[in-house]
């Protein structure tokens, strides 16, 4: 059972973060630190844990700006893919998202996870780029009704 829930503690954050960096920086050489952004401190976050507390996925949302929602750092565990965890995290931030009044939401996605986020309603929107000299992303959005 995965349950979503906002870090809070210190050991939830360190958790967080961990789950973060290596899924999302390490497997290309980044250093340990690029995992936050500026964007932290104004950001909700959120973590998927499985029945044994360990973090399995996570995600953040920020209002990129007035009434349109960002998601990012949405991370699932290697050996937890196809379990439902990035479809349950994505569903938790938009409906969060829904809860401030968003009237849209979208994520800088890169451009090998399009078609997860086509499967949940996001279109590109934008022309990929390269991001840390390694990966191309590009902005992928969605209305919200």
């Amino acid at each position: 059972m995965i349950t979503i829930k906002t870090p809070t503690t210190r050991d939830d954050f360190k958790a967080y973060y961990a789950l973060r960096y290596k899924v999302l920086r390490e497997p290309w050489g980044h250093p340990k630190g690029t995992e936050k952004d500026d964007y932290e401190p104004i950001s909700e976050h959120f973590m998927a844990v499985n029945e044994k507390g360990e973090v399995v996925g996570v995600a953040k949302l920020y209002e990129k700006s007035a009434g349109v929602g960002h998601i990012s750092h949405l991370a699932v565990s290697g050996e937890h893919h196809h379990q439902g965890i990035g479809h349950l995290l994505v569903r938790t931030v938009e409906a969060r998202a829904k809860e401030r009044g968003f009237h849209s939401i979208g994520s800088m996605a890169r451009v090998t996870a399009t078609k997860f986020f086509e499967k949940y309603g996001y279109r590109v929107t934008g022309i990929p780029s390269l991001h840390f000299g390694t990966t191309h992303l590009v902005w992928m959005e969605k209305e919200l009704t």
